[in-house]
């Protein structure tokens, strides 16, 4: 039975790590590589447990440490209020994301697509992305896949494939 989560409709972009202050506002470890997108996000599922609530960022901007951002949700106006929060996972839904540039994808649009070589021979469905520090890398059944240029020639999200050039002792 092939394990389907909910991600490809719901994207984890941040988790409440406590409140922040004394007016409500709460520092968040941004999930995603682009934390900048809460400024734009008019609302945001907060998770918690099995209960989900879709709150309205009012206030963002960057947090003391890396990856972080101090936000602000109406109606969340004092420290307990915010301190309740912590743990929650703040997702977005596909269609809220910002678009990518060009050349770049989420995680979730990546895995379970076909991976083929330029002359055609099938490495399987893409299982997992590995964030390395140079590069990230598609794993498959058959090849660890670094996402560079040389190597991904095409993805195609519409067909759901991904063409590759296998590099000397890529498929050893």
């Amino acid at each position: 039975m092939p394990h389907h989560n909910s991600s490809h409709y719901d994207v984890l972009v941040g988790v409440v790590r406590s409140a922040h202050g004394t007016v409500g506002e709460v520092k968040v470890a941004a999930e995603s590589d682009f934390p900048e997108r809460f400024q734009q996000s008019q609302a945001v599922f907060v998770r918690q447990g099995n209960q989900r609530q879709l709150m309205r960022v009012t206030g963002s901007r960057p947090g003391p440490g890396k990856g972080q951002v101090i936000l602000k949700f109406e109606g969340i106006d004092d420290r307990d209020a915010a301190q309740a929060l912590r743990g929650a996972e703040l997702h977005l839904t596909e269609q809220q994301l910002m678009p990518l540039a060009a050349g770049q994808y989420y995680q979730f649009q990546l895995l379970g697509l076909q991976v083929v070589t330029t002359t055609g021979e099938s490495l399987g469905p893409v299982t997992e992305v590995l964030r390395t520090g140079a590069n990230d890398v598609y794993v498959t059944d058959q090849a660890l896949i670094p996402a560079i240029d040389s190597v991904v020639k095409q993805i195609d999200l519409e067909a759901g494939h991904m063409v590759i050039e296998p590099v000397e002792g890529l498929l050893d």
